[in-house]
C-alpha cells in the first residue's frame, strides 16, 4: 500500500532525513514500532514488514529501548484477577 504524507520542510530537516526515501523509511519504522508496542503486530510480522532478520529485529528493539517481553499493566491486572479467582475457588490458602 502506498500512502502520501505531507509534512513541513522544517520538520523533515529536523528529523534528519536527507531524502524523501529516508523519511519514508523512518515513518515506516516508527509506525511498525508503535504497532508492536501496542501489541497490534507480533515480532515476526513487524520484522518482516521492515525486511529485518530476527537478529536485526532484536537489535532494532534494543536500539529503540523496547523490551520484547515487556510486562504490561494489562498483564498485571489479568494475573491479579486470576489469582483472586483461584483463591476464591480455594486453590490457595489465604495469606495471614
Amino acid at each position: 500500500m502506498t500512502i502520501t504524507l505531507e509534512i513541513p520542510e522544517a520538520l523533515a530537516t529536523q528529523l534528519g532525513a536527507a531524502t524523501p526515501q529516508q523519511l519514508s523509511r523512518q515513518a515506516l519504522e516508527s509506525l511498525v514500532l508503535e504497532a508492536y508496542r501496542e501489541d497490534r503486530v507480533g515480532g515476526p510480522q513487524a520484522a518482516e514488514a521492515l525486511g529485518f532478520s530476527r537478529m536485526r529485529w532484536e537489535q532494532f528493539l534494543e536500539d529503540h529501548r523496547v523490551s520484547k517481553d515487556a510486562y504490561t499493566v494489562e498483564d498485571l491486572e489479568r494475573d491479579v484477577a486470576t489469582l483472586q479467582r483461584l483463591r476464591a475457588e480455594g486453590a490457595f490458602a489465604p495469606v495471614p
